[in-house]
């Protein structure tokens, strides 16, 4: 799949959508960028998003030592495949999640087999691509309630 051109769109004062183009297709999933001192990507979009995610926040002049914090509302693949891969492209960045999906994220394996029993093999591929792990180092649990702090938002 070759790569495509950035798809973003303000959709709110100071939140852009990003089109995840999963598995190669426009407008199916999106990820937003979090206007604020400290910029924030809310969802990752799947594995086979992250050359989009990635060309979309160079497009809009956020360099990898500049995201501050990843933030997924839960951990299905469509929503957080892709945060492996992009949190070693962008190595500042924390990775926010509720506490129940951390275990998930470091270790992927079930997570993975069970996208491979609801959808296929060949179809979990295609739409969701890799899974890496996330380093635990880098992976903050959130409560019900939490608030994440950007600088000033």
């Amino acid at each position: 799949m070759g790569a495509l051109a950035p798809v973003v769109f303000k959709v709110a004062d100071g939140i852009t959508a990003i089109d995840t183009f999963m598995g190669g297709r426009a407008r199916y999933t999106a990820g937003y960028l979090l206007d604020a001192a400290e910029p924030t990507l809310v969802e990752t979009g799947p594995g086979t998003s992250v050359e989009s995610v990635t060309a979309a926040l160079d497009h809009l002049g956020i360099a990898p030592d500049e995201l501050a914090h990843i933030a997924l509302t839960h951990i299905h693949l469509d929503h957080a495949g892709g945060v492996g891969s992009l949190s070693r492209r962008f190595p500042r960045a924390a990775i926010w999640v509720h506490e129940r999906g951390v275990p998930h994220l470091a270790e992927p394996t079930r997570l993975v087999a069970s996208t491979a029993r609801v959808w296929g093999e060949r179809e979990m591929q295609e739409l969701f691509g890799p899974v890496e792990p996330v380093p635990e180092d880098r992976l903050h649990p959130l409560e019900d309630g939490d608030v994440i702090e950007l600088g000033d938002r």
